[in-house]
């Protein structure tokens, strides 16, 4: 059953493809790869979605705010722009990105919850609440937050009942009855709820807090290290994960501890996702796409040329099709290359890359190209010829790959300012390179 978390903007035109995994197939056939691909191209014009002003001196570009897909191809956005007062754009697609139909929505939006093909909600930025029951062609007012809207969740479908959350600790209930309100009893406003079932469900606020809802009511008694945080996702009722200035992980609901502390970032998350309890995706402010395979407690910024647009929510509507929206009408798809895309990101030869940045420190880069799938080492020494890291040792498919080195982790911590070596080993190939630790 589909649940789905979504966020608060979005997009750029352009089509450039990453690629994430590779499954071998056989030496005469290409290999399935996954990819996440720009397809903000896609995306037609809509009302708002670009404003000169001052003269024309400014442009702005509405953002993605929110996504709900009721399986891999149908799905619906809701938009975003700063003009009070003013419809905006829910977008349709039956085909999975590949086209989409404007619908035309009463303000602008929040997010959208789509219970099945015909029915959902809206929640514009104002508090209003709207429902649909012809798939988004037309909206009726269901009801009012009483303050700015932020969030909309929803258990699992086909539930039909769920919450609104927004500024100043304001949360409603969403029934097929109304919009009915929620006392909270705390200021904070409410930034992201999630429902991993009908009886149980968490919620950001400010002030660093995560409360829970449990036997029909939201409590707060949970325990979490102070940093900011701006998403959470469930993979069940005591199994999630939440992102911001940290990675955090709860395995009892209540209780959350930081991973990945060696983890650098440029900015703050801002959506995350798991497909299973242990791969995961997360999303940041600066266009950032990390991933985990061990269930959070180690993460991987990929490196990419998709966008640098904030991207603010991901979601995934099977293990291979998933979706991550921004700022500035940015979505991305992860989804199958065909052979010609993969064919064109098979690199034409051995290659180990200077690591950057050189001098370095803590950390630096180290990048290499396979033209052909080989088992593949990559070794840091000393000057004395002793080994130091362990980076790769496995096989890898054709491919190109970049790993980061720490001086201040695992085994390695404390390493003295000096010069070091790395080396790349791939069925005949090898290749060694300087790089300077400078403290």
């Amino acid at each position: 059953m589909l649940r789905e978390k979504k966020s608060r903007f979005a997009g750029k035109k352009l089509l450039i493809l990453l690629i994430i995994n590779f499954s071998f197939l056989t030496p005469n056939c290409f290999a399935q790869q996954y990819a996440w691909q720009n397809i903000s191209s896609k995306l037609p014009e809509f009302y708002r979605d670009t404003t000169i002003i001052n003269g024309g001196a400014d442009t702005i570009i509405a953002n993605i705010s929110g996504i709900s897909f009721i399986d891999d191809n149908h799905g619906w956005l809701s938009t975003y722009h700063p003009f009070d007062g003013e419809p905006s754009a829910v977008l349709e697609t039956t085909n999975g990105g590949q086209t989409w139909l404007e619908h035309s929505a009463p303000y602008a939006g929040a997010d959208i919850h789509m219970v099945d093909e015909m029915n959902g909600y809206f929640g514009a930025i104002n508090g209003f609440v709207y429902n649909t029951t012809d798939g988004g062609e037309t909206w009726t007012l269901h009801g009012l937050l009483l303050a700015p809207l932020y969030d909309l969740g929803f258990p699992p479908r086909p539930t039909q009942v769920g919450y609104a959350g927004g500024k100043d600790g304001h949360m409603a209930r969403i029934t097929p009855d109304g919009v009915f309100q929620v006392d909270l009893g705390l200021a904070g406003s409410v930034y992201c709820i999630d429902f991993p079932s009908a009886g149980r469900g968490y919620a950001i606020l400010d002030y660093q807090m995560i409360i829970f809802y449990l036997d029909g009511e939201w409590h707060v008694e949970a325990s979490y290290p102070f940093s900011s945080k701006d998403w959470l996702y469930f993979y069940n009722d005591t199994l999630g994960w939440c992102v911001g200035e940290m990675f955090l992980k709860t395995t009892v609901g209540i209780d959350w501890y930081r991973t990945d502390p060696e983890f650098i970032q440029t900015g703050a998350m801002m959506g995350v996702y798991f497909t299973d309890e242990n791969n995961g995706w997360a999303v940041g402010t600066q266009g950032q796409i990390a991933y985990t395979n061990d269930g959070g407690n180690d993460w991987t910024m990929l490196e990419h040329n998709l966008t640098n647009e904030i991207l603010t929510g991901v979601l995934f509507t099977s293990p291979n099709n998933g979706y991550i929206i921004g700022g500035e009408k940015t979505i991305l798809k992860y989804t199958l290359l065909s052979d010609v895309e993969v064919q064109s990101n098979i690199p034409a030869e051995f290659k180990l890359e200077q690591n950057y940045p050189n001098p370095f420190n803590p950390s630096t880069v180290i990048s290499y190209q396979l033209p052909v799938s080989s088992n593949v080492t990559l070794k840091v020494y000393d000057v004395l010829g002793d080994e130091i890291a362990t980076l790769v040792d496995e096989y890898k498919t054709a491919g190109k790959y970049e790993i980061e080195f720490n001086s201040r982790s695992g085994n390695v911590r404390n390493l003295p300012s000096s010069v070091y070596f790395y080396q790349l080993k791939a069925g005949d190939f090898v290749e060694t390179k300087k790089m300077i630790l400078l403290k």
